[in-house]
């Protein structure tokens, strides 16, 4: 390649936009992105772009900006979301929306997710045109609002009514990233799909009383016996062909002698008959099978008066091929009590891209040279993200921030004191400048 890059400029330049970025409220909801947005266009008109800014409404902004490339290969779309979730700020060594610089981290609530992929995409562009260098295709900066909502606003608005702009075949997002000490392992997880949202409200009715005189129709009784069933099952492991090539190739990174289990690792009917101790690995268990998750309880109003009804809400996720209605089905059948209702209150279906193309060899191939040692493997999203609305316009989406987290700063993702290092964001922008260079 031949270029020389001060990476030590690049990672305090980096920094220090990141640090502004936070420091912009763009709490979901409300969202107001606008502020952000015109943070961003200013960046790019400094730089000689041309960026637009697509407005939905409600000060829901998104912004888009493209570097024509030397070919009429289809587009890379280098995608990040400008909204957060909330924060409460008495929970945190550190104000969450100082964008402090301590330590050689960055501080603060969307550090990680996402605004540091934004500004590590941003970067990328910039220096590319700094340094005079076309890409092979065309490439389009898309940061978006209201992800954390569900995208109405931001991804969904644009797909459905700017395609046009942007018709990309390839798109980068948020989704997967490398984790330190990953079964030991330094693993770079790139989620070429995410399993489906299933949100589900169970409710139970019954007669109301006082409560000194125990009912056989108190629905408390009722709801309680339902989420224990739930809670004790153990959903059946179904593993896709990408999540037996990863556990079969973990297994022989293993070495002698855990490495001769290496192909009943990826063995739906030996895993099954562990499928109990499987849900404790949090890095495994969602990935391997339908999930369900008890998220909310809520009944009554009194201490001594048994209510007429009880409500639980379940987040269940399906794994991609998975039909909706024989699930619901399972679930009756672990409830065991028709009288308990189900009711739908969201639903999207799982999606996925091919992990076998061009796209994804010449990722491998960035990040194996940039992060010798770390291995890499397509894998699945537990969660959802905005990749779903580019995967149902035919687009090969990807969720891969391309750098080293420890297990601690993942963690900090919707938690407190959510934070990136300067390491993490050099390592993103080197993997992203190359990706953009060679693909």
């Amino acid at each position: 390649m031949g270029i020389k890059i001060n990476w030590k400029e690049i990672v305090d330049e980096a920094a220090n936009l990141l640090s502004q970025y936070i420091q912009i409220n763009t709490t979901n909801p409300p969202g107001n992105e606008e502020e952000a947005v015109e943070f961003l266009a200013g960046i790019l008109k400094n730089e000689g772009f041309q960026p637009e800014i697509l407005g939905s409404g409600n000060q829901r902004s998104n912004i888009l900006c493209k570097i024509r490339g030397s070919t009429s290969a289809s587009p890379l779309l280098l995608l990040s979301h400008i909204d957060v979730v909330g924060a409460v700020g008495r929970d945190w060594e550190i104000p969450p929306f100082s964008g402090a610089i301590r330590n050689g981290y960055v501080w603060g609530r969307g550090a990680i997710d996402c605004k540091g992929l934004g500004i590590m995409e941003l970067m990328s562009l910039l220096m590319l045109r700094r340094m005079g260098i076309t890409p092979k295709r065309d490439l389009i900066l898309l940061a978006v609002a209201d992800e954390e909502s569900g995208g109405e606003s931001g991804a969904k608005w644009i797909t459905e009514n700017h395609w046009d702009k942007i018709s990309a075949g390839f798109v980068l997002n948020e989704g997967g990233e490398g984790i330190s000490g990953m079964f030991g392992k330094d693993i770079m997880k790139l989620c070429f799909g995410e399993k489906g949202p299933l949100w589900l409200k169970l409710k139970a009715k019954g007669k109301s009383g006082h409560g000194s005189i125990p009912i056989q129709e108190n629905p408390n009784d009722k709801i309680v016996a339902a989420l224990a069933s739930i809670a004790s099952h153990e959903t059946a492991v179904n593993l896709l062909p990408e999540i037996k090539s990863f556990l079969r190739g973990l297994g022989r990174s293993m070495g002698l002698p855990l490495s001769i289990f290496a192909p009943f690792a990826a063995n739906n009917f030996v895993l099954n008959l562990f499928r109990k101790k499987l849900k404790g690995i949090k890095d495994l268990n969602p990935i391997l099978r339908n999930t369900i998750s008890i998220t909310n309880i809520k009944s009554g109003f009194k201490e001594n008066v048994i209510p007429s009804e009880a409500e639980a809400v379940l987040d269940c996720r399906l794994l991609p091929g998975q039909d909706k209605g024989e699930f619901l089905n399972e679930l009756k059948g672990i409830i065991g009590n028709p009288e308990i209702e189900i009711e739908v209150l969201q639903s999207h279906p799982a999606s996925q891209s091919s992990a076998a193309n061009e796209f994804m060899d010449v990722l491998k191939r960035v990040v194996q040279q940039n992060n010798p040692g770390a291995l890499f493997f397509p894998l699945l999203s537990p969660g959802f993200t905005d990749s779903r609305f580019f995967r149902e316009r035919g687009a090969v989406s990807y969720g891969f921030i391309p750098c080293l987290f420890t297990r601690e700063e993942i963690d900090t993702i919707h938690g407190i004191n959510e934070r990136i290092s300067f390491r993490c964001l050099g390592d993103g922008i080197r993997n992203i400048f190359d990706l953009c260079r060679e693909f």
